[in-house]
């Protein structure tokens, strides 16, 4: 009995061994894959001999000791955990190679989302505006379309207040004025209503109010036949923690809402957006080297592979409970490539804008 609970357990060690380097071996050779159908073909076989070969050593030790009342039931465990590993591998793998082999990489300028020309909405939300007050001023002025979301409203109405003709304010009225009115003010809600902004309300309590003026504004651009290239909403990271947590939340679903066009969350010293299933390239310059750059997985772990980075990831495994890259930093490479197989954000410090 003793040997037959020696050999039982040695052969689970075995299996756990096998095991786990087919799970690393899955997701290795999942972000090297290249564009080439071959290599997804060729992972894919690797992926079946090594899953076979777990099968086929639990069925002979299965079949040896399956008398041994106290293997049997470790045996069992074992098998079921081996079974869930074989489907859920070759599933695993297709999803990684299917959007290397079909997707584009996707390029990313943070740096010149305000630069003069440039195409974007603008959204304020309801957070104290800690820009100074010129650098706001050109951000509202170079907006192609501009938007407050209920208590923004006010936010916004008391910055601009008295300012149109100390630095070169144009027209401090916004097109769009969205909410349920919960926290905006009737006399800022009328002023501008009279002065020609678009006041909508909107009172489902089913969504945010930042959900619901992106949902709007939407409407508005195909209405005016206006192309943006950018939605950038104004907000400071501040407050409650559930409408920090809420507001992310709003990043990642944006793009059931403005398909293409990427919504960015814009603090004084910070940008934050959503990097979907995908290869990414972030272009940057000198001006952000050693400067602090976050990525978050959103909602379920990522597997995450980076070059640029001080610290790079090697399809590392992103997870909250588990490892995720805060701190991180930008060097002097002038671009950060980044590859991942589920939505993270990403997050870097902002250095003046120019």
């Amino acid at each position: 009995m003793r040997n037959s609970q020696c050999r039982t357990t040695t052969v689970r060690l075995y299996i756990s061994q096998i095991t786990t380097i087919s799970q690393q071996q899955q997701y290795k050779h999942a972000a090297k894959i290249t564009s080439e159908e071959a290599a997804v073909s060729l992972s894919g076989c690797v992926y079946t001999i090594l899953s076979l070969l777990s099968l086929s050593v639990q069925i002979t030790v299965f079949r040896m000791h399956y008398n041994s009342r106290v293997g049997r039931m470790k045996l069992v465990s074992d098998a079921l955990r081996l079974g869930c590993f074989l489907l859920s591998a070759p599933f695993k793998a297709v999803h990684w190679a299917s959007f290397k082999v079909a997707s584009d990489v996707i390029d990313w300028h943070p740096l010149e989302l305000l630069a003069k020309g440039s195409k974007y909405a603008l959204l304020i939300l309801n957070q104290p505006i800690e820009f100074t007050k010129s650098t706001a001023v050109m951000i509202w002025n170079r907006a192609s379309i501009r938007a407050t979301v209920d208590g923004g409203t006010n936010i916004w109405f008391k910055f601009s207040e008295g300012i149109e003709n100390e630095i070169g304010l144009s027209n401090p009225i916004p097109d769009l004025v969205t909410g349920d009115f919960d926290s905006a003010e009737t006399r800022c809600l009328k002023y501008y209503q009279e002065h020609g902004a678009k006041v909508i309300h909107t009172p489902d309590q089913d969504e945010t109010d930042f959900n619901k003026c992106i949902r709007e504004l939407s409407t508005e651009l195909v209405a005016r036949e206006l192309k943006v290239n950018a939605v950038i909403a104004v907000c400071e990271n501040t407050g409650r923690l559930d409408h920090i947590l809420s507001n992310l939340n709003t990043l990642q679903k944006a793009r059931d809402i403005l398909g293409s066009v990427p919504l960015y969350l814009l603090t004084h010293s910070s940008i934050s957006w959503v990097l979907h299933t995908g290869r990414h390239r972030i272009h940057v310059d000198d001006r952000v080297i050693d400067q602090h750059c976050g990525l978050i997985p959103l909602g379920q772990p990522a597997y995450v592979t980076s070059s640029g980075l001080k610290w790079d990831m090697d399809c590392l495994k992103l997870e909250f409970g588990g490892l995720i890259s805060t701190s991180n930093k930008f060097t002097d490479q002038a671009t950060v490539t980044l590859e991942t197989d589920r939505p993270i954000l990403f997050t870097m410090t902002l250095p003046p804008w120019k």
